[in-house]
């Protein structure tokens, strides 16, 4: 059995062991008595969109103007196609010249991605990744809520560092998971997480500090094998 990645605009075949790989469990999705543990929302504020700026400079990425910035960083194989598997779906309305990353946001993707899909048998989305400024600009006209294009508040998707996977049609368990999972990162500095609401995703700001992992991240099980209907219902 195969999957897809996409490589530039071209996929590739993946082997399906890279997807179902297994990853070592870690309690805390259900309590004993099979109820779903739902933590807190990881919400986002000022102070965390300044520090994805600071860590963007310290890791020494700079913002990307244009479509020719963007195409000469991609030939630079300073930004990676976005992967694309049993784990992972990228929304069809991402422009493909959109469809890229930096190299360690990329395998910060594949390793959430398999574990997800080892747990709900179900791709993330990806929304969004990197932007260039004139697009940034563009956006900021049409949508109040957008980040601005410069300064210590800019849109992290502008160093190709970010990504948003969608919440849309998410279970109740998939996002508790979601913010298990993410929150151990979190707290390493290896991420910083904004879950956004009235765009329904998760925005991540991936560092350079994540490539020397070797393992991925463990996957979030049920403590519990004895699930009620209504958390069944959950999981489908």
């Amino acid at each position: 059995m195969s999957v897809i990645r996409q490589d530039a605009v071209h996929p590739q075949v993946a082997p399906a062991e890279e997807v179902v790989a297994s990853a070592e469990v870690v309690p805390g999705l259900y309590d004993g008595r099979g109820h779903l543990n739902m933590p807190a929302a990881l919400r986002g504020s000022h102070e965390v969109l300044v520090h994805q700026n600071l860590m963007a400079d310290q890791d020494g990425l700079t913002r990307i103007q244009d479509d020719d910035d963007l195409l000469d960083m991609r030939q630079k194989k300073m930004l990676v196609a976005l992967p694309v598997n049993e784990g992972l779906r990228i929304d069809e309305r991402l422009p493909v010249n959109r469809r890229f990353c930096r190299p360690w946001v990329a395998q910060f993707l594949l390793a959430v991605g398999r574990a997800h899909y080892a747990q709900f048998h179900a791709p993330l989305q990806i929304n969004s990744a990197v932007r260039t400024v004139s697009f940034q600009l563009r956006l900021m006209r049409t949508n109040g809520n957008a980040a601005q294009a410069d300064g210590e508040a800019a849109s992290p998707h502008l160093t190709g560092q970010a990504i948003d996977l969608g919440k849309k049609g998410m279970s109740q368990a998939e996002i508790a998971w979601m913010r298990l999972y993410l929150t151990p990162l979190l707290d390493d500095g290896r991420i910083d997480v904004e879950e956004e609401f009235q765009q329904a995703c998760f925005h991540l700001s991936v560092y350079k500090r994540y490539a020397p992992m070797s393992v991925a991240p463990p996957r979030v099980i049920a403590t519990h094998r004895t699930v009620t209907p209504a958390l069944a219902a959950t999981l489908e």
